[in-house]
């Protein structure tokens, strides 16, 4: 069913919103470009079950260096921990916990930064008996409202989603932020959206969940693409935007999942255009609206970045590979967008779309938009990293082994599963305490 026609209200509140939105981002950007990382980790106990990352704060602010962050519905739930070059958050699932870096000059410093923050959250699960996993989704643990974390925002979520909401509570993704500026944000807006099936094909890791083999390589992504699906709120957009106004204007016609008001978190289920016809163009509620669609890419006016969010979490002895990635494809967007489009022609849009819903099944073994493709995409993204000077290039490694095998990390853990069972699986995803450093207190 097509949205009604949007009023002149609407339209010239839209018009607004996209001003306020465009100016939101710096006018140039720092080269090479700024970049942060958003990780979430699975936790779970000897049987693979989700843990409650509760309660791993009190170790974690043994070392005095981190300050707790309180929800704003309950001044008792701490929903995160935070310090100078990392943070830990509580995520919308009590078994997954979240680990955000400060901005960084380059991939290198995220790396050790990550290793710092992963080694102190991998020894206090330890002294519950619990396990980080370099896993995509909780193994064990199906969705279900127990595991909601009782943030008052998510409880609204859940009364204006049902059931779809509470997938975001077992998967874990491995998102990259990076700075974009004013003149360029359609083309990456579009240009990250379009990159969605590379990095799935090259980076999902969730092929078990619930304790059973799904027929997903991503099952992350194949699951939550069927989220208010008419909508293609997550994954790739139905097409590309063509402009500013262009991309307000189809986020105007989503649901309003939950909005503010009297002090509270509510939920609704009307259109965030009939917001709009009410209240004209306010910012401040286009942006919470904004936050509850979960495109692949998306513009996030708060940072001046773009956040690229399709990966799963990889691999511990693999960390970096999808953001190595990610950041690359957006180095070389020029290049790697007009190769796309002179391979793959009119339909180029389309086309992509076909192979990311196979890319979400196969990984790798899903056949390729054109031939040679991913290893010509490879190739440019490396290059991309190449000119930044930082040396980043060789964190592509771990992708041209795959590549190579044409194998991506869900295909080698459900090789695992039907192999060696779920303690197989298990074994293989745990981040141990022998390969990480403690950080120093």
């Amino acid at each position: 069913m097509h949205a009604p026609p949007l009023s002149e209200t609407v339209q010239a509140a839209i018009v607004q919103l996209a001003a306020i939105f465009g100016d939101a981002f710096p006018a140039q950007v720092t080269t090479p470009r700024v970049v942060g990382r958003e990780a979430e980790y699975p936790v779970v106990d000897a049987q693979g079950r989700a843990a409650d990352v509760r309660r791993l704060w009190d170790a974690l602010l043994q070392a005095g260096d981190l300050t707790p962050k309180f929800d704003s519905g309950s001044k008792q739930l701490i929903v995160g921990l935070a310090g100078i070059d990392y943070s830990y958050a509580l995520e919308v699932g009590l078994g997954t916990v979240e680990v955000n870096t400060r901005p960084c000059a380059g991939l290198l410093e995220i790396e050790e930064i990550m290793a710092q923050a992963v080694a102190r959250l991998v020894h206090a699960a330890a002294r519950h008996g619990y396990q980080l996993l370099g896993y995509g989704i909780q193994p064990v643990s199906p969705p279900t409202l127990r595991l909601m974390s009782p943030k008052q925002r998510y409880q609204s979520l859940y009364r204006a989603m049902g059931e779809e909401w509470l997938w975001y509570a077992v998967t874990a993704s491995d998102q990259l932020q990076v700075d974009v500026g004013r003149g360029e944000l359609v083309h990456m807006l579009n240009f990250g959206n379009l990159m969605a099936p590379v990095i799935i094909a090259l980076c999902a890791n969730s092929p078990v969940y619930a304790a059973r083999l799904s027929p997903y390589c991503s099952a992350r992504e194949g699951r939550m693409a069927a989220i208010h699906a008419s909508e293609h709120r997550h994954g790739m957009p139905l097409r590309p935007y063509t402009s500013l106004e262009d991309y307000v204007a189809a986020a105007a016609q989503s649901a309003y999942l939950i909005r503010r008001a009297g002090g509270e978190v509510v939920p609704s289920s009307r259109r965030f255009s009939d917001y709009l016809a009410e209240h004209g163009p306010d910012f401040d509620a286009f942006l919470f609206h904004e936050h509850y669609i979960w495109n692949s890419a998306r513009l996030r006016a708060a940072y001046g970045t773009l956040e690229m969010r399709p990966a799963c979490q990889q691999p511990w002895g693999e960390q970096m590979a999808a953001a190595a990635l990610a950041l690359g494809l957006i180095e070389a967007s020029m290049a790697i967008d007009a190769y796309v489009q002179g391979q793959l022609g009119v339909g180029y849009w389309e086309r992509m779309r076909v192979y990311h819903r196979q890319a979400i099944e196969r990984g790798l073994a899903a056949p390729q938009p054109a031939p040679g493709f991913l290893a010509t995409v490879v190739e440019m993204a490396e290059e991309g990293l190449r000119r930044r000077g930082r040396g980043e290039e060789r964190l592509l490694a771990p992708i041209y082994r795959r590549l190579a095998r044409a194998e991506n990390p869900a295909q080698r853990a459900r090789r695992i599963f039907v192999i060696d069972g779920l303690h197989g699986l298990l074994a293989h995803a745990a981040i141990r305490p022998d390969i990480t450093r403690p950080a120093a207190s």
